[in-house]
């Protein structure tokens, strides 16, 4: 049945660890999150080069989205997509799309270039996911498998357990380079009161005090509704030496400040708690 639905369609695979490796329920559904996330990004992408009117480039990538299927892989953990209706010339361009920055990506976590602006943060953020970069890294592939409708060569790209790792390495560069707090004085949007609560994924100390909190978002008192990595903005050495002990330990960690609309919180005063373990 999965041969005879997939004829007509471009699919996209997913597969994690190895045969038999068992998937802890956090990391399975941080991936086909991670995915999703992707995969609506290369669309709007992908739109916005082919449709001019905003209305129909809108219409357009919520019908594709819509028509997406999902077979789970029976043997390993992951996961089939199978993108839109038959012939669908958007999931052609949306999956093309996502196979070049797949590539590039596990180039440049490879040791292959540096980190670059190409690189958005939550791209990386997303791979990682799809590797628990975070957790225990390990394997993962993506496959293309093309209509027979429009064919062309299929296409893997690997992850293996190493690239995986590089990509958190690439995340704490993308914190070091991001600039301290005195230049970031033109923003989009006004900030408001934000706390997050989760885990510290990385610290830095040069140039000025910051740390990355992974963990759930909420804004005057509501939740954004999932995971995100926030760059914090510390006041004091203290609060970097809390930060640095909560990131060794695991321990988890609640933050209070001002939000930029964006990834960036500055930490209010007397606003970041060791929620468990040790405080000092």
């Amino acid at each position: 049945m999965r041969d005879i639905v997939s004829g007509g369609v471009d699919v996209i695979g997913y597969r994690a660890g190895h045969d038999g490796d068992e998937i802890s329920l956090e990391t399975g559904a941080a991936a086909l999150a991670a995915l999703r996330s992707l995969l609506a990004t290369c669309v709007d992408q992908a739109a916005e080069r082919e449709i001019t009117a905003w209305s129909m480039r809108r219409y357009a990538v919520a019908q594709l989205l819509a028509a997406t299927t999902l077979l789970p892989h029976r043997d390993s953990f992951g996961f089939d997509v199978f993108l839109g209706g038959p012939g669908s010339r958007l999931g052609r361009s949306s999956a093309v799309r996502l196979l070049d920055v797949a590539a590039t990506v596990r180039e440049a976590a490879g040791g292959g270039h540096g980190w670059g602006d190409e690189f958005r943060h939550d791209t990386i953020d997303a791979f990682g996911a799809l590797g628990s970069a975070e957790q225990h890294p390990m394997r993962f592939v993506l496959s293309f498998h093309w209509s027979r409708q429009v064919p062309r060569p299929d296409v893997v790209v690997e992850f293996p357990r190493p690239t995986v790792e590089g990509l958190g390495q690439m995340l704490n560069v993308a914190v070091a380079s991001s600039p301290p707090p005195d230049m970031v004085s033109d923003r989009d949007v006004a900030e408001i009161e934000a706390v997050v609560d989760g885990t510290v994924v990385g610290v830095d100390n040069d140039a000025a005090l910051k740390a990355v909190v992974r963990g759930s978002l909420r804004v005057d008192g509501a939740s954004t509704g999932r995971q995100r990595r926030i760059t914090v903005r510390l006041r004091t050495e203290q609060e970097y030496a809390r930060a640095l002990a909560a990131h060794s330990s695991g321990a988890r960690v609640r933050v209070s400040g001002l939000f930029d609309g964006k990834r960036d919180l500055r930490v209010s005063e007397n606003g970041f708690f060791v929620v468990d373990g040790d405080e000092s």
